[in-house]
């Protein structure tokens, strides 16, 4: 009995399973094109989850922005201490899920 990556959820399973305890999906009669796609497609997936996250973040840091701009809150305040806790928070979180992107594309 071998453990395997399951091709659809990626965790480890049995080599006797017949289908994946964790994602349900049936393992019996796949063939090694089948297994690709599964992969391929879990591939796809958690590159668009991150594309989203992605887009989120830049959404909230350029929001930080147009508002800081826009409305010049009061020195101190804290509308002007929210704002820059959205710019640094969208910044970082953009940044973060670039890299997670780029090791994704790696792996």
């Amino acid at each position: 009995m071998a453990r395997i990556s399951c091709p659809a959820c990626s965790k480890p399973i049995s080599d006797k399973h017949k289908v994946c305890p964790h994602c349900d999906t049936a393992l019996a009669g796949l063939d090694e094109h089948e297994r690709a796609k599964l992969a391929n497609r879990r591939f796809v997936q958690r590159k668009q989850a991150l594309l989203n996250q992605s887009f989120v973040a830049l959404i909230i840091f350029l929001g930080g922005f147009l508002y800081l701009y826009s409305r010049e809150p009061a020195a101190e305040s804290l509308e002007q201490m929210t704002t820059y806790g959205a710019i640094a928070t969208g910044f970082v979180w953009y940044i973060i899920n670039r890299i997670r992107i780029i090791l994704l594309k790696k792996s």
